[in-house]
This record gives structure tokens, sequence and C-alpha cells, in this order.
């Protein structure tokens, strides 16, 4: 039985940031569609068998790679919860100033 995909008020933020950002950049929502719709997939696959992911320090906290980010999640045996999605670039906070 798959489990329930909920994000956090954090990862929701983080996630409209992130979306907002390639939209204005590249001036159209393709880009930002797919990476959600990938997001949105893998999160599925996920809720089937969380521990198919990396480990963390935490038993109840993984995370996955997915087209540049980091997203860590949290998982019981009735819900995955997103807790975060960060940036994997070397330089995450340029990422987001405008220039």
């Amino acid at each position: 039985m798959a489990r329930l995909i909920e994000f956090s008020r954090r990862s929701t933020v983080q996630l409209q940031k992130i979306l907002e950002f390639y939209d204005e950049r590249n001036g159209n929502d393709t880009y930002s569609r797919r990476l959600l719709k990938c997001l949105l997939a893998d999160l599925r696959q996920k809720a089937m068998t969380p521990t198919a992911s990396s480990p963390s320090t935490r038993s109840d906290v993984r995370f996955f790679y997915l087209m540049g980010f980091t997203i860590i999640f949290r998982y019981n045996t009735r819900k995955i919860t997103v807790l975060s999605i960060r940036s994997s670039e070397r330089k995450p906070l340029k990422l987001y100033q405008k220039q």
C-alpha cells in the first residue's frame, strides 16, 4: 500500500521559489513543469519503497537527488513528508539571486 505524500511548509515555500526562479529565468514554465512532474513521480516511487533511497543519520529520514536538487523526507507507515528541497549546486545561494 502506498503512503500519503505531503509537503511541509518549508518545502512548499522552497519548491515555489525554485519553480518561480526557473519560470522567470527561462521565460516559460516548461522546465518547471517537468521538474515538478519528475519530483511527484519520484515521490510516488518512494512512497512505495522509502528504504530504496539514501539513509540519513535518523532512521526515519531519507533523501534522494533529482535534477540538481536534494529532496529530504521523513516517512512512517502512513505517509511521507517532504521536509526540504535544497540545491545540490556548489554555490546554491547564487541560484536564487537576481543577476
